[in-house]
């Protein structure tokens, strides 16, 4: 929103995005809190760290915009995948429904930052950008194992 003021729909999108994010964080909060669970400390996220390295910083602003668009894209497409998961393998119904809806809010999220990727691209393939990130991020995956983490 504030790196990319120029994008009328893009400032709108994000702020509604952002509102729902925090909605989410709420829903999260209160259902722990409801289970006798309380927040931790934020970790250092060393997913995050390594798909930062992908992007070289510099370049033309297009090519700006869609980094941008593209590392936020990946962060909400491994998330929608994360919570298919749980809510596919949980059974607590309560949580699989909630699991499903957040799922399905991660999906929108994701496509839609791929579609603003793709509205102003200028000279950028966005589709042979999203390819080469996604195999990066394949290769940095490798060294991570099989260890279970969510966000982090």
């Amino acid at each position: 929103m504030v790196r990319f003021p120029e994008y009328q729909d893009v400032v709108e999108e994000m702020t509604r995005i952002a509102i729902e994010e925090m909605e989410h964080f709420g829903m999260v909060h209160k259902e722990l809190t409801k289970r006798g669970f309380q927040l931790g400390r934020e970790r250092r996220d060393f997913y995050i760290r390594d798909l930062m390295t992908f992007f070289e910083g510099g370049g033309s602003r297009d090519m700006q915009f869609v980094d941008a668009m593209i590392f936020a894209a990946m962060i909400e497409a491994r998330s929608c995948e994360r919570f298919r998961l749980l809510s596919e393998g949980i059974s607590d119904l309560s949580l699989r429904s909630f699991y499903r809806d957040l799922m399905i809010s991660e999906a929108e999220h994701y496509t839609c930052f791929l579609r603003f990727a793709k509205k102003y691209s200028g000279q950028v393939d966005v589709d042979n950008r999203w390819k080469d990130f996604l195999h990066f991020e394949a290769q940095i995956m490798l060294k991570y194992g099989k260890s279970e983490t969510m966000h982090g």
